[in-house]
């Protein structure tokens, strides 16, 4: 894809990561859905179907991270629709929104409250106190911080309108690394981090669906691919099943590691407070009781 300057889109090409979103958006109204994939994103079930995740109560589908509470922006499925394109134009247009001198994150942090504005517009003061904490982030636990404030306005639901978010665990991509890179073919589609500067020599042994190396992983297959094989109903994958299991241990690992998640998140919510508090909000929400913001 090329990298320069298009006057046909609206995102500007030094912030690609806005970009690809703005080119997802053109090229929808050419196909009856996309799934839009980062590049280190790969598939080791090809006996799952994207249609098994597909709904026609939804026109876009996120995903949430599974060590954190964020909204994935790696990857989504989106239909093609009149709300969907329109969608994804204004949040590639979002950087524009980007708190400045700020840890902002940027997609990946701005996802959180671009669609927390769409989805909870007359939320006026949670929107104004997560807005803050984004301004003041300035390392990665306040940005996830920020995100765990805008995800309270969510709760615990995973429908919204048009747009779902599958919840932990349930969604068509997951991090490799929470389990080792083993994965249940039960369960699992695809696996998101195989970063080629990042893949590791197999180590002799067994393997355990543990969370080990968050910067390596390795190859689940045998061999080299044989692209003159791939095609459809090609079904030759050469698996390596040590990298195979049950889904029940898949489960009880990912299990384990959400308990986890589930208790930085009240950590980071602890750290709100003082994200907040260095900037009040009074002036930007008009004439208001004052002791309502004693903080």
């Amino acid at each position: 894809m090329s990298t320069a300057p298009d006057p046909k889109t609206h995102a500007d090409p030094g912030r690609k990561f806005f970009r690809r979103h703005c080119v997802v958006s053109k090229i929808l109204p050419k196909f009856e859905a996309v799934l839009f994939l980062d590049a280190d994103i790969g598939m080791v079930n090809p006996n799952r179907k994207l249609q098994e995740y597909m709904d026609p109560q939804f026109d876009i589908i996120f995903y949430n991270r599974h060590f954190s509470a964020e909204i994935a922006t790696g990857s989504y499925l989106v239909k093609n629709t009149p709300y969907s394109i329109q969608l994804l134009k204004e949040f590639s247009e979002y950087e524009k929104k980007l708190p400045q001198d700020s840890f902002h994150g940027t997609d990946n942090g701005a996802i959180h409250l671009f669609l927390a504005e769409k989805l909870f517009p007359h939320n006026l003061i949670d929107l104004e106190l997560c807005r803050r904490a984004w301004k003041n982030s300035r390392n990665v636990i306040d940005l996830l911080g920020y995100s765990s404030c805008v995800r309270t306005m969510f709760g615990a639901s995973s429908d919204f309108g048009k747009v779902r978010i599958l919840q932990k665990g349930t969604g068509y991509v997951r991090d490799g690394w929470l389990t080792n890179g083993m994965f249940s073919p039960e369960r699992d589609f695809l696996l998101h981090g195989w970063k080629m500067n990042q893949l590791a020599t197999l180590p002799p042994g067994r393997l355990l669906p543990v969370p080990k190396f968050v910067d390596k992983w390795y190859n689940p297959f045998h061999g080299e691919f044989d692209m003159q094989k791939c095609g459809l109903g090609n079904t030759t994958w050469n698996l390596n099943q040590k990298f195979v299991a049950t889904r029940a241990n898949i489960e009880y690992s990912l299990r384990q590691y959400e308990m986890r998640s589930a208790i930085q998140k009240l950590e980071f919510l602890g750290t709100l407070h003082y994200l907040v508090k260095n900037n009040r909000i009074r002036k930007h929400l008009g004439p208001t009781d004052a002791s309502l913001f004693d903080f």
